[in-house]
């Protein structure tokens, strides 16, 4: 009974620092499972481990998935890479075979190791907050230093949806709920920070998908309706916004400016705050006047890879004002400073973040419908490589490219559709867990894989809402990112599993934790 509590007491101490390491550090997270599997082969019980095993179909799926990788190694011609996604999957195989042939954890030991991550994740918030206000010219990917921050804003919706669960039941007093509102409210502000709009679109789908498994939650409802009300409204009104075209868009252009030099009218019909961005530019006058206005090189390359006159162009734009000595005249130093700061739009300085977050991805919008040009913006990129993808599936159908050259295959594809894409984009994947897996094994290592996980999800209706919501955020996450391509992205489809509610009926454990 002793050498059990010791093992008991590894692999919750274990979990615990998994859950920390998860968010930052690598090194420290690859350890952590490491020891997890280590322990649970010195463990024994292996009768009990084996009932498990048996009536445990999840861990059916997931090793069914990690042979199809395996086999798949067979008509692979680049060996290294595909042993290289072997490796960097392996913890998909170790973490749910130890947690899911293990006692789920329960009572004290569940709050204690989840409250571990919780705080985790913000201090890691705060760190992000430090280094945004701090580091100028920080793109907001790289605010959090330790993990990217698509697979961190992941993480930010499990610990607010913890956050509501504890809630919704009522728990602790007054200073406990407020202190819970004020942590679901300051992860909202930091995800409007990341511009994650990802994780509202997550957050959005799982508040349905428990609203529709707990339909007697009535206050979870309540707050849906208002929340896609107010939502629906701002998104409305910044379309609007955004395409109010105004009186120097709408009027007959001038062929000359003010000082009889000639405008240059590009006419490509690329929208920003309801003027064109490339009409009314008279770029001699922008020189003289910016060169009078700032020691900052007219063609400087600023930190985000735009050029001064580029970032001045669409400043401009953004006011309503003329490219010329004009418009330069109605700017004030401060918004000189803006300009050289890389600040594109007035709106991204001045405007509230949802709108921000908006305008950004109209633009990015109307890049794409006027230029066709995906360059800089992540969302677009995703579609061209998304593309390129199918383009590559439909060479490969049945079986897929293999193990090892999927990454090979899209590059050449990306070179022969998208080559100024394919130059920035040295190991490029599709940025989607189902598109990745059907490319990579084809239609019957796809379906044999999907399968056997829809036979595990049977068992899911018995689960408890927090990970129903996790598993939610799991399969939307799959939609626009190779989550299993990276440790963090693995360990956060695979942690949780130690917190599910027990389901097999042939196997007991005897644990002080839940005493």
């Amino acid at each position: 009974m002793k050498r059990a509590k010791i093992h008991r007491t590894i692999y919750l101490s274990a979990l615990a620092m998994m859950g920390g390491c998860m968010v930052t550090s690598t090194w420290g997270a690859n350890l952590m499972w490491t020891v997890l599997g280590v322990n649970w082969l010195l463990e024994g019980r292996w009768h009990e481990k084996g009932e498990r095993f048996r009536q445990s179909r999840l861990l059916h799926a997931i090793l069914v998935m990690f042979g199809v990788y395996v086999v798949a190694l067979l008509w692979s011609s680049n060996l290294a890479e595909g042993l290289s996604w072997l490796q960097t999957m392996l913890p998909m195989l170790v973490v749910p075979l130890v947690v899911l042939t293990s006692t789920p954890v329960k009572g004290n030991a569940r709050k204690v190791i989840l409250w571990i991550y919780v705080t985790t994740v913000m201090v890691v918030s705060v760190i992000g907050l430090v280094r945004l206000l701090t580091i100028p010219g920080l793109p907001y990917r790289d605010a959090v230093p330790y993990i990217s921050h698509i697979r961190y804003s992941l993480n930010c919706c499990m610990v607010i949806i913890i956050a509501c669960g504890k809630l919704a039941r009522g728990e602790g007093g007054v200073v406990k709920k407020a202190g819970l509102i004020l942590l679901i409210a300051w992860m909202v502000v930091f995800l409007t920070l990341l511009r994650s709009y990802t994780a509202f679109g997550v957050l959005s789908v799982v508040a349905v998908v428990i609203i529709f498994c707990y339909r007697h939650r009535w206050q979870w409802m309540t707050a849906l309706g208002v929340t896609a009300a107010v939502v629906s409204v701002l998104i409305v009104s910044g379309i609007r916004s955004y395409y109010q075209m105004t009186p120097l868009a709408t009027e007959p252009l001038r062929p000359l400016t003010a000082n009889g030099r000639p405008y240059l009218h590009l006419q490509d019909g690329l929208i920003e705050n309801g003027n064109y961005v490339h009409n009314y530019i008279c770029l001699e006058e922008l020189q003289n006047e910016w060169a009078r206005r700032s020691d900052v090189p007219f063609d400087s390359v600023l930190p985000s890879g735009y050029t001064i006159r580029g970032v001045l162009v669409r400043y401009m734009n953004g006011l309503g004002l003329t490219k010329d000595s004009v418009g330069m005249a109605a700017l004030d130093d401060g918004q000189i400073s803006e300009i050289v700061a890389g600040v594109e739009n007035p709106v991204y300085s001045n405007g509230n973040i949802f709108k921000r977050m908006l305008y950004v991805s109209l633009f990015e919008y109307e890049n794409l419908r006027c230029l066709h040009s995906s360059e800089g913006f992540s969302l677009l990129q995703r579609f061209a490589l998304w593309n390129a993808s199918w383009e590559v599936f439909k060479e490969h159908p049945w079986i897929g490219t293999g193990t090892g050259d999927l990454s090979d295959e899209l590059h050449g594809k990306l070179q022969e559709k998208a080559p100024e894409l394919s130059e920035r984009i040295t190991h490029p994947y599709p940025h989607s867990q189902y598109i990745t897996t059907l490319t990579a094994f084809g239609i019957i290592g796809f379906s044999i894989i999907l399968l056997f996980f829809l036979r595990a999800s049977r068992s899911l209706r018995r689960q408890p809402p927090l990970m129903v919501a996790w598993l939610t955020i799991i399969l939307l996450s799959f939609l626009t990112e190779t989550t299993l391509g990276s440790l963090a992205g693995i360990l956060f489809c695979t942690w949780f599993l130690a917190f599910r509610k027990e389901t097999c009926t042939n196997t007991t454990h005897s644990t002080t934790e839940s005493k």
